[in-house]
């Protein structure tokens, strides 16, 4: 079974236990007077819609990519993650709202056994259901999945802490419920804008973890014909969708035909192995050096390291045919102007060698 398949499985026996759980708990909560236990209800009915959502999420998701959307759609999961996240939200604001009310005109509720045993049902399935919800969002790095089960994990916590408010008031008469469920609805909140969170900075572009970069690298550098891999810039496009670009060293006298070559090959093996499609793969002459040119490289490394802002220094090559010097100085995010330090850089490695023309770029830090 394909991705969309597995979270389709997973949301769908979500949404058959919640509205079995919303049916069984609003009956008790009518029974019992519960405020606890309906609010209960009423938050299985929202995992159950959480559930339908993700499914959608899933379809559009898995929709190939067309020209209005070159890249595909699978950041259409992060949201259906942001909507599912305000559905936990208004849950949670929904239950403090109700709890409130109850600590300010309290009415004592009427628990039997057997209500609590139904609740203490409910919570064992609510978390085996989030457990298991967050594990195969986890696994299929489905972000709506992981949503879901995070909201029946607190739902889980919801219903203990009614089971454990009941047996407080049957044994030794005091009424907690409303205070119990006024602090778990809290816990809903939070746990609701963290999910919403994580949303939004997926969907603003996050930086791709490091070792997916390395990787890629690493790979690359296993072509014969590639010296060096470095300045990766990879893009998130969705789950199991990760695009991006590499520059490669390869020999100066590599002729464009050959150079072709090596970069469908750095193209295929990313692919197979990591899963990244590169856009493009970008080469940096290797020429040999003799003693002269490897005064000239080391003489601007010193000139390049000592400007506290620059974290990488790629692609120097000496040009003696054009007398110019080009590299490619990459930048932190903490740089308060590019465009001094690149005037910096061309004045000082002008000044050091007169007689030379500087083709620098500064980029910045965008990729690993």
């Amino acid at each position: 079974m394909n991705r969309e398949g597995q979270i389709i499985r997973a949301s769908a026996l979500n949404v058959a236990g919640n509205v079995i759980l919303a049916v069984t708990k609003g009956v008790v909560g009518t029974l019992t007077g519960s405020v606890s236990i309906t609010m209960d209800a009423v938050n299985s009915l929202v995992d159950a819609l959480s559930s339908i959502v993700a499914i959608v999420g899933a379809r559009i998701s898995s929709k190939a990519a067309d020209q209005s959307h070159p890249f595909g759609y699978g950041r259409a999961e992060y949201l259906t993650s942001n909507f599912i996240a305000a559905l936990i939200l208004a849950a949670g604001v929904s239950a403090f709202i109700e709890a409130v009310k109850s600590i300010l005109d309290p009415s004592k509720p009427e628990y039997t056994v057997v209500a609590l045993v139904i609740v203490a049902g409910a919570a064992m399935v609510k978390f085996i259901l989030g457990f298991y919800l967050k594990r195969e969002g986890k696994r299929l790095k489905s972000a709506s999945l992981t949503g879901s089960g995070t909201d029946s994990v607190m739902d889980g916590f919801v219903s203990t802490a009614t089971l454990a408010s009941g047996i407080l008031f049957m044994t030794l008469g005091w009424d907690v419920e409303a205070w119990l469920a006024a602090g778990i609805a809290l816990l809903i909140i939070k746990s609701g804008l963290s999910l919403h969170l994580d949303a939004a900075s997926k969907l603003l572009g996050e930086r791709v973890h490091p070792h997916v970069a390395s990787k890629v690298e690493k790979v690359a550098r296993s072509i014969d014909e590639v010296k060096l891999a470095n300045g990766v810039v990879l893009m998130d496009f969705g789950p199991d969708k990760t695009g991006g670009t590499i520059h490669v060293t390869v020999d100066g006298s590599m002729t464009v035909a050959e150079f072709d070559a090596v970069a469908r090959a750095v193209h295929d093996r990313v692919k197979t192995e990591c899963g990244v499609s590169l856009a493009g793969v970008t080469p940096y002459p290797y020429i040999p050096d003799d003693d002269n040119i490897r005064k000239i490289r080391a003489d601007i490394g010193r000139i390049v390291w000592l400007h506290d802002h620059v974290v990488e220094l790629n692609g120097l090559y000496v040009d003696t045919i054009t007398s110019t010097i080009r590299f490619d100085a990459v930048a932190s995010f903490d740089t308060p102007n590019t465009n001094e330090l690149h005037a910096e850089l061309v004045s000082e490695c002008s000044e050091r060698y007169p007689d030379w023309d500087f083709d620098i770029r500064v980029l910045l830090d965008v990729g690993d």
